[in-house]
C-alpha cells in the first residue's frame, strides 16, 4: 500500500476527518469521491449529447462533421454554430476528464 500526504489548511482538514470518519475509512472515502466525480462528469456528457442531438437534427449533421467544417471555416459563425461547436468541445472536455479518471 503506498502513503499519500496532503498538506491541508486546518479546517479542511478537519472537513476531511469528518468524512473519513463518516465513510469508515480513507480508502471507502476516496473510493466514494471519485465514483462521484466519474458518475458526475457521464451525466454532464449526457446532458450535452442531448442538445447535440438537437443541433444534428436541425441541420441534419453529425456533430463530428460539423466541428470539423465549422474549424475548417466552411459554415460561419451564426449563433447556433457558435452555441453548437462550444457543447462539442466542452463534450470533448469532459470525455477527456472521464478517460484520465478511469
Amino acid at each position: 500500500m503506498e502513503t499519500v500526504t496532503f498538506e491541508l489548511q486546518s479546517n479542511i482538514a478537519k472537513q476531511m476527518e469528518k468524512y473519513v470518519h463518516f465513510f469508515g475509512s480513507k480508502e471507502i472515502m476516496f473510493s466514494k469521491f471519485i465514483d462521484y466525480q466519474i458518475n458526475r462528469i457521464k451525466r454532464e456528457i449526457l446532458l450535452m449529447q442531448i442538445d447535440l442531438k438537437q443541433y444534428e437534427e436541425k441541420y441534419n449533421l453529425s456533430s463530428d462533421k460539423f466541428y470539423e467544417q465549422f474549424e475548417n471555416g466552411q459554415l460561419g459563425d451564426s449563433k447556433d454554430f457558435m452555441l453548437w461547436s462550444g457543447i462539442y468541445e466542452m463534450q470533448m472536455s469532459c470525455k477527456q476528464k472521464l478517460q484520465e479518471l478511469l
